[in-house]
Protein backbone atom coordinates (compact mmCIF):
# COMPACT_ATOMS: atom_id res chain seq x y z
CA UNK A 1 0.00 0.00 0.00
CA UNK A 2 2.82 2.37 0.94
CA UNK A 3 4.59 1.65 -2.35
CA UNK A 4 1.36 2.26 -4.29
CA UNK A 5 0.82 5.54 -2.46
CA UNK A 6 4.35 6.62 -3.29
CA UNK A 7 3.79 5.88 -6.97
CA UNK A 8 0.51 7.82 -6.98
CA UNK A 9 2.16 10.83 -5.36
CA UNK A 10 5.06 10.66 -7.81
CA UNK A 11 2.65 10.48 -10.75
CA UNK A 12 0.66 13.46 -9.46
CA UNK A 13 3.86 15.46 -9.02
CA UNK A 14 4.84 14.55 -12.56
CA UNK A 15 1.55 15.84 -13.94
CA UNK A 16 1.92 19.01 -11.93
CA UNK A 17 5.40 19.52 -13.26
CA UNK A 18 4.20 19.03 -16.83
CA UNK A 19 1.46 21.63 -16.41
CA UNK A 20 3.86 24.07 -14.74
CA UNK A 21 6.48 23.62 -17.43
CA UNK A 22 3.97 24.14 -20.22
CA UNK A 23 2.71 27.36 -18.69
CA UNK A 24 6.03 28.70 -17.49
CA UNK A 25 7.90 28.01 -20.76
CA UNK A 26 8.40 31.43 -22.33
CA UNK A 27 8.40 29.86 -25.79
CA UNK A 28 5.06 28.06 -25.37
CA UNK A 29 1.62 29.67 -25.26
CA UNK A 30 -0.92 27.29 -23.68
CA UNK A 31 -4.48 27.77 -24.94
CA UNK A 32 -7.52 26.11 -23.36
CA UNK A 33 -10.40 25.11 -25.63
CA UNK A 34 -13.30 22.63 -25.83
CA UNK A 35 -12.89 20.67 -29.04
CA UNK A 36 -16.52 19.84 -29.77
CA UNK A 37 -17.54 23.14 -31.33
CA UNK A 38 -16.96 22.78 -35.07
CA UNK A 39 -15.89 24.63 -37.14
CA UNK A 40 -14.18 26.73 -34.44
CA UNK A 41 -12.53 23.83 -32.60
CA UNK A 42 -12.89 20.12 -33.24
CA UNK A 43 -10.89 16.92 -33.47
CA UNK A 44 -9.46 15.69 -36.77
CA UNK A 45 -6.99 12.80 -37.02
CA UNK A 46 -6.37 13.05 -33.30
CA UNK A 47 -5.52 16.76 -33.40
CA UNK A 48 -7.42 19.85 -32.30
CA UNK A 49 -8.15 21.98 -35.38
CA UNK A 50 -10.52 24.78 -36.30
CA UNK A 51 -10.92 28.50 -36.84
CA UNK A 52 -9.76 29.43 -33.34
CA UNK A 53 -6.73 27.17 -33.74
CA UNK A 54 -5.82 28.92 -36.99
CA UNK A 55 -6.19 32.34 -35.36
CA UNK A 56 -4.04 31.39 -32.38
CA UNK A 57 -1.36 29.80 -34.57
CA UNK A 58 -1.07 33.16 -36.36
CA UNK A 59 -0.79 34.81 -32.95
CA UNK A 60 1.98 32.37 -32.05
CA UNK A 61 3.86 33.31 -35.22
CA UNK A 62 3.53 36.98 -34.36
CA UNK A 63 4.84 36.39 -30.84
CA UNK A 64 7.50 33.90 -31.88
CA UNK A 65 5.94 31.24 -29.66
CA UNK A 66 4.75 27.67 -30.03
CA UNK A 67 1.01 27.32 -29.39
CA UNK A 68 -0.17 24.33 -27.35
CA UNK A 69 -3.91 23.59 -27.26
CA UNK A 70 -5.49 21.71 -24.35
CA UNK A 71 -8.98 20.19 -24.63
CA UNK A 72 -10.91 20.87 -21.39
CA UNK A 73 -14.47 21.37 -20.16
CA UNK A 74 -15.89 24.64 -21.49
CA UNK A 75 -17.07 25.89 -18.09
CA UNK A 76 -13.53 25.61 -16.67
CA UNK A 77 -11.84 27.79 -19.28
CA UNK A 78 -12.51 31.31 -17.97
CA UNK A 79 -11.51 30.47 -14.40
CA UNK A 80 -8.32 28.76 -15.59
CA UNK A 81 -7.38 31.74 -17.75
CA UNK A 82 -8.20 34.08 -14.87
CA UNK A 83 -5.75 32.21 -12.62
CA UNK A 84 -3.10 32.31 -15.37
CA UNK A 85 -1.18 29.34 -13.99
CA UNK A 86 -1.97 26.49 -16.38
CA UNK A 87 -2.92 28.67 -19.35
CA UNK A 88 -3.10 32.31 -20.34
CA UNK A 89 -5.56 32.12 -23.24
CA UNK A 90 -9.01 30.63 -23.82
CA UNK A 91 -10.25 30.23 -27.39
CA UNK A 92 -13.51 28.31 -27.66
CA UNK A 93 -16.23 30.47 -29.19
CA UNK A 94 -16.44 32.43 -25.94
CA UNK A 95 -18.79 35.40 -25.65
CA UNK A 96 -18.20 38.50 -23.55
CA UNK A 97 -20.36 38.82 -20.42
CA UNK A 98 -20.03 41.18 -17.44
CA UNK A 99 -19.23 38.28 -15.11
CA UNK A 100 -16.46 37.03 -17.39
CA UNK A 101 -15.06 40.53 -17.83
CA UNK A 102 -14.47 40.69 -14.09
CA UNK A 103 -12.16 37.68 -14.39
CA UNK A 104 -10.37 37.98 -17.74
CA UNK A 105 -9.49 40.41 -20.52
CA UNK A 106 -11.16 39.95 -23.91
CA UNK A 107 -10.00 40.46 -27.46
CA UNK A 108 -12.05 42.22 -30.05
CA UNK A 109 -15.16 40.29 -31.07
CA UNK A 110 -14.43 38.42 -34.28
CA UNK A 111 -17.59 36.47 -35.15
CA UNK A 112 -21.34 36.86 -34.65
CA UNK A 113 -23.53 33.76 -34.54
CA UNK A 114 -27.25 33.23 -34.15
CA UNK A 115 -28.44 30.77 -31.50
CA UNK A 116 -30.23 27.75 -33.00
CA UNK A 117 -32.61 25.17 -31.60
CA UNK A 118 -32.14 21.49 -32.52
CA UNK A 119 -35.39 19.51 -32.38
CA UNK A 120 -36.99 16.34 -33.71
CA UNK A 121 -37.95 16.90 -37.34
CA UNK A 122 -41.28 15.12 -36.75
CA UNK A 123 -42.18 17.86 -34.23
CA UNK A 124 -41.33 20.77 -36.53
CA UNK A 125 -44.88 22.12 -36.76
CA UNK A 126 -45.03 22.66 -33.01
CA UNK A 127 -41.84 24.72 -32.95
CA UNK A 128 -41.28 26.64 -36.18
CA UNK A 129 -43.19 29.65 -37.50
CA UNK A 130 -42.40 32.55 -39.83
CA UNK A 131 -40.77 35.56 -38.19
CA UNK A 132 -41.38 39.20 -39.13
CA UNK A 133 -38.20 39.17 -41.26
CA UNK A 134 -39.54 36.24 -43.30
CA UNK A 135 -37.24 33.65 -41.72
CA UNK A 136 -38.65 30.39 -40.36
CA UNK A 137 -37.58 30.45 -36.73
CA UNK A 138 -38.48 29.54 -33.17
CA UNK A 139 -39.54 31.99 -30.45
CA UNK A 140 -38.83 31.32 -26.78
CA UNK A 141 -42.51 30.71 -25.99
CA UNK A 142 -42.46 27.63 -28.26
CA UNK A 143 -40.14 26.02 -25.70
CA UNK A 144 -42.64 26.32 -22.84
CA UNK A 145 -42.79 23.12 -20.81
CA UNK A 146 -39.93 21.54 -22.75
CA UNK A 147 -36.81 19.76 -21.51
CA UNK A 148 -34.04 21.93 -22.89
CA UNK A 149 -30.40 20.87 -23.21
CA UNK A 150 -27.48 23.31 -23.35
CA UNK A 151 -23.74 23.10 -23.00
CA UNK A 152 -22.88 24.22 -19.48
CA UNK A 153 -21.33 27.67 -19.16
CA UNK A 154 -22.14 28.80 -22.72
CA UNK A 155 -24.14 31.83 -23.83
CA UNK A 156 -27.05 29.51 -24.59
CA UNK A 157 -26.91 28.40 -20.96
CA UNK A 158 -26.93 32.03 -19.76
CA UNK A 159 -29.71 33.11 -22.14
CA UNK A 160 -31.88 30.16 -21.16
CA UNK A 161 -31.29 30.88 -17.48
CA UNK A 162 -32.62 34.41 -18.02
CA UNK A 163 -35.77 33.14 -19.74
CA UNK A 164 -36.42 30.57 -17.00
CA UNK A 165 -36.01 33.21 -14.28
CA UNK A 166 -38.84 35.33 -12.90
CA UNK A 167 -40.32 37.49 -15.65
CA UNK A 168 -38.66 35.50 -18.43
CA UNK A 169 -40.51 33.98 -21.38
CA UNK A 170 -40.37 30.51 -19.82
CA UNK A 171 -41.10 31.52 -16.23
CA UNK A 172 -43.79 29.26 -14.76
CA UNK A 173 -44.05 27.05 -17.85
CA UNK A 174 -42.40 23.97 -16.30
CA UNK A 175 -39.60 24.20 -18.85
CA UNK A 176 -36.35 22.74 -17.53
CA UNK A 177 -32.67 23.15 -18.30
CA UNK A 178 -30.12 20.32 -18.46
CA UNK A 179 -26.47 21.38 -18.85
CA UNK A 180 -24.19 18.94 -20.69
CA UNK A 181 -20.39 18.88 -20.81
CA UNK A 182 -20.37 17.47 -24.34
CA UNK A 183 -22.42 18.73 -27.28
CA UNK A 184 -22.26 15.32 -28.92
CA UNK A 185 -23.83 13.75 -25.84
CA UNK A 186 -26.46 16.49 -25.68
CA UNK A 187 -27.57 16.13 -29.28
CA UNK A 188 -27.75 12.34 -28.91
CA UNK A 189 -30.23 12.88 -26.07
CA UNK A 190 -32.64 15.01 -28.13
CA UNK A 191 -35.79 12.94 -28.61
CA UNK A 192 -34.86 10.67 -25.69
CA UNK A 193 -34.55 12.54 -22.40
CA UNK A 194 -34.43 16.05 -23.88
CA UNK A 195 -36.84 17.79 -26.24
CA UNK A 196 -34.45 20.31 -27.75
CA UNK A 197 -30.87 21.57 -27.65
CA UNK A 198 -29.89 25.24 -27.92
CA UNK A 199 -26.48 25.96 -29.45
CA UNK A 200 -24.90 28.32 -31.98
CA UNK A 201 -25.78 28.08 -35.68
CA UNK A 202 -22.71 26.46 -37.24
CA UNK A 203 -22.18 23.79 -34.57
CA UNK A 204 -25.92 23.07 -34.68
CA UNK A 205 -25.82 22.43 -38.41
CA UNK A 206 -22.67 20.32 -38.10
CA UNK A 207 -24.14 18.23 -35.29
CA UNK A 208 -27.26 17.24 -37.23
CA UNK A 209 -25.96 16.96 -40.79
CA UNK A 210 -25.80 13.16 -40.59
CA UNK A 211 -28.96 12.72 -38.52
CA UNK A 212 -32.09 12.62 -40.67
CA UNK A 213 -34.41 12.63 -37.63
CA UNK A 214 -33.26 16.05 -36.39
CA UNK A 215 -33.62 19.60 -37.69
CA UNK A 216 -32.67 23.04 -36.45
CA UNK A 217 -33.90 26.63 -36.73
CA UNK A 218 -32.82 30.05 -35.43
CA UNK A 219 -34.03 31.24 -32.03
CA UNK A 220 -35.85 34.58 -31.84
CA UNK A 221 -37.11 37.06 -29.29
CA UNK A 222 -40.72 37.91 -30.10
CA UNK A 223 -40.96 41.55 -31.10
CA UNK A 224 -44.59 42.40 -30.38
CA UNK A 225 -45.25 45.66 -32.25
CA UNK A 226 -41.62 45.75 -33.39
CA UNK A 227 -39.71 43.28 -35.53
CA UNK A 228 -38.68 39.92 -34.05
CA UNK A 229 -35.01 39.84 -33.07
CA UNK A 230 -32.69 36.84 -33.41
CA UNK A 231 -30.81 35.69 -30.31
CA UNK A 232 -27.16 36.30 -31.19
CA UNK A 233 -23.82 35.29 -29.73
CA UNK A 234 -20.56 37.16 -30.42
CA UNK A 235 -17.21 35.42 -29.99
CA UNK A 236 -13.99 36.78 -28.51
CA UNK A 237 -10.79 35.26 -27.13
CA UNK A 238 -10.07 35.60 -23.40
CA UNK A 239 -6.64 36.35 -21.93
CA UNK A 240 -5.24 36.52 -18.41
CA UNK A 241 -5.47 40.11 -17.20
CA UNK A 242 -2.15 41.94 -17.51
CA UNK A 243 -0.94 39.84 -20.46
CA UNK A 244 -1.10 42.86 -22.77
CA UNK A 245 1.46 41.60 -25.29
CA UNK A 246 -0.61 38.47 -25.94
CA UNK A 247 -3.88 40.44 -26.08
CA UNK A 248 -2.46 43.00 -28.49
CA UNK A 249 -1.13 40.24 -30.77
CA UNK A 250 -4.55 38.57 -30.85
CA UNK A 251 -6.25 41.86 -31.73
CA UNK A 252 -3.69 42.52 -34.46
CA UNK A 253 -4.37 39.09 -36.03
CA UNK A 254 -8.14 39.66 -35.85
CA UNK A 255 -7.71 43.06 -37.55
CA UNK A 256 -5.41 41.62 -40.20
CA UNK A 257 -7.82 38.79 -41.03
CA UNK A 258 -10.88 41.04 -41.00
CA UNK A 259 -14.43 39.80 -41.42
CA UNK A 260 -13.70 38.26 -44.81
CA UNK A 261 -10.61 36.45 -43.58
CA UNK A 262 -12.44 34.97 -40.59
CA UNK A 263 -15.31 33.87 -42.82
CA UNK A 264 -12.82 32.29 -45.21
CA UNK A 265 -11.43 30.22 -42.34
CA UNK A 266 -14.97 29.23 -41.35
CA UNK A 267 -15.71 28.14 -44.92
CA UNK A 268 -12.50 26.12 -45.12
CA UNK A 269 -13.35 24.16 -41.98
CA UNK A 270 -16.90 23.62 -43.23
CA UNK A 271 -15.57 22.31 -46.54
CA UNK A 272 -17.20 25.15 -48.50
CA UNK A 273 -15.41 26.05 -51.71
CA UNK A 274 -14.98 29.78 -52.30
Amino acid sequence: MKKLLTLVIAFAMGLSAIGFTACSDKNTLVVYTEAGFAPFEYMSDGKIVGVDVDIMNLVGEKLGMKVQFENVGFDTIVDAVSAGKLCKVGAAGISITPDRQEKVAFSKEYYTATLYVIYEKAEEASYVSQMSDGVNGITWDKLAGKKIAVQGGTTADLFLGDELAEGGALDGTNATKTPFDSLATAVADVGLNQDVLIIDELPAKELIKNNASLACAPLYYEGGEEADEPAVDKYAICVTKGEDEILNAINEVIDELGTEGIQSLVNQHLGIEE
